[in-house]
């Protein structure tokens, strides 16, 4: 079948060519002309296959902004202090073995506060791992903290805009759909913590912490003006104001710190924000130095070129044939399974969260009884399980923020944990559908309480 085939060397070129080091946007580009060809083959003309994919692009462009808006904003907080200080006054505060368990907390609440992975890497992530580093953590496990509690928020909270994609396809209620995947998503969370904990005793110990700080109150001035950047982001998430509006505000605050706390003569800034902050002092430059517009121009490449592949997709239908093979495998297995099995290709083929879930949900929606069965299944896998694909701009993004290893990818545990939790109560309660809707059950998640499902027998 051509659409298989055509899937499945496009799936072949992202293995190979990210084992091969070759950049994801190029990648993407030779999947872009692929998908173009397989859509001219079958007889659509080339100009309504590139307006379809225009089209697609479109819905993506405040995505495109926020990544300039954060590459300038990681360049601010660091010319400005605002990491500085939070690393200096952290080391005496947090136990070098503890780093590891509170990146990924402070990212989780950071997270649900923000709605957004991307703006929630920007700001706490950043600032996560500059931390690690002072206290000699080690970054893979850390880097892996912070993907997964971005996505910890990202997933679950009312702000998310997968979650309002998730609860609109599907035609329930957001606030249902939280609450579901927070009693679902506890067992997970929970592990997750003793996991992370259990990396933080890896940690080397506090002397590096406190050379670093001591090198950093050289460098800067370390007032309780230098965190006001930071302060206004958390303030205005709690205010529920637009992510973007947030980081907007809080650059501005930081380039006026910048400037009337650090000294940074005015004409320099535009270079800063755009090519990002360095430093001469090699004992502070691997913590500070990085940020800036142009840092950011390999994931907004991949973003734009890989959100055009929707509008392709649904124009030439290459998706249409799967529909019954997700639903035969579904009544064979469970409804979560078929789901997850489908995330996770659409993941692999997407190379984005949004395009993922936009993908498996027609492709899934004869598997589930309702729509809030359909809701739970998606946040528990399509929507976790797009960062744990190494080419997937939910990774990339993330991590690229950060400065973590592309390998942290290994140590997101609760990405992983979510998943395999929730199969393994998909599993049980085809094994028990009488199982009795008791308080236990409902707390682990089993039966959710206003909405049991009911798994049919295989056919």
């Amino acid at each position: 079948m051509a659409e298989t085939a055509t899937l499945g060397v496009f799936a072949g070129m992202l293995v190979a060519g990210t084992a091969m080091g070759i950049p994801l946007a190029a990648i993407l580009a030779a999947g872009l002309a692929l998908f173009l060809t397989y859509g001219m083959r079958r007889g659509v003309r080339l100009p309504e296959l590139l307006r379809a994919g225009a089209l697609s692009m479109r819905s993506v462009a405040s995505m495109l902004a926020l990544f300039v808006v954060a590459g300038a904003l990681a360049a601010a907080w660091r010319a400005s202090g605002t990491i500085a200080a939070i690393v200096s006054w952290s080391s005496s505060l947090i136990q070098p073995s503890a780093a590891v368990l509170a990146a990924f907390l402070l990212c989780c609440l950071m997270s649900l506060l923000m709605g957004t992975a991307f703006g929630t890497a920007a700001t706490m992530g950043v600032i996560c791992m500059a931390v690690s580093h002072a206290m000699g953590a080690n970054e893979l496990a850390t880097g892996g903290a912070v993907l997964a509690g971005c996505y910890f928020g990202d997933r679950c909270s009312p702000l998310s805009g997968s979650a309002v994609l998730v609860s609109k396809l599907t035609g329930t209620s957001i606030y249902d759909n939280v609450r579901r995947m927070l009693r679902t998503g506890l067992v997970p969370f929970l592990v997750a913590c003793v996991a992370y904990l259990a990396m933080g005793l890896q940690a080397k110990g506090g002397a590096n912490a406190a050379g670093v700080a001591a090198a950093l109150a050289d460098k800067f001035s370390l007032s309780w003006l230098a965190i006001l950047p930071a302060v206004l982001v958390v303030a205005l998430s709690l205010a529920h104001v637009n992510v973007l509006v947030a980081m907007a505000a809080s650059l501005g605050m930081a380039c006026a710190v910048c400037v009337g706390v650090q000294g940074v003569p005015p004409a320099e800034l535009p270079q800063l924000l755009v090519f990002g902050y360095h430093v001469a002092d090699p004992a502070v430059a691997p913590l500070i130095d990085g940020g800036g517009v142009v840092s950011m121009t390999n994931v907004t490449l991949v973003v734009g070129i890989s959100s055009t592949y929707a509008g392709i997709f649904k124009k030439t239908g290459l998706l249409d044939g799967a529909v019954g093979l997700v639903t035969g495998f579904s009544r064979k297995s469970t409804p979560f399974i078929g789901v997850l099995a489908t995330s996770v290709a659409s993941c692999m083929v997407a190379c984005n969260q949004t395009l993922a879930i936009m993908l498996t949900d027609p492709l899934c929606r004869r598997t589930e009884s309702n729509g809030s069965a359909l809701a739970l299944d998606l946040e528990n896998s399509v929507v976790i399980v797009s960062p744990l694909v190494p080419w997937s701009i939910s990774n990339v993004a993330v991590l690229s923020s950060v400065g973590a290893p592309a390998l942290s990818i290994v140590a997101a545990t609760f990405c992983y944990l979510l998943p395999l939790w929730t199969l393994a109560i998909s599993v049980w309660q085809r094994r028990r559908p009488e199982f009795p809707d008791s308080r236990p059950a409902q707390l682990l998640g089993l039966t959710p309480a206003d909405d049991v499902r009911r798994i049919p027998a295989a056919a």
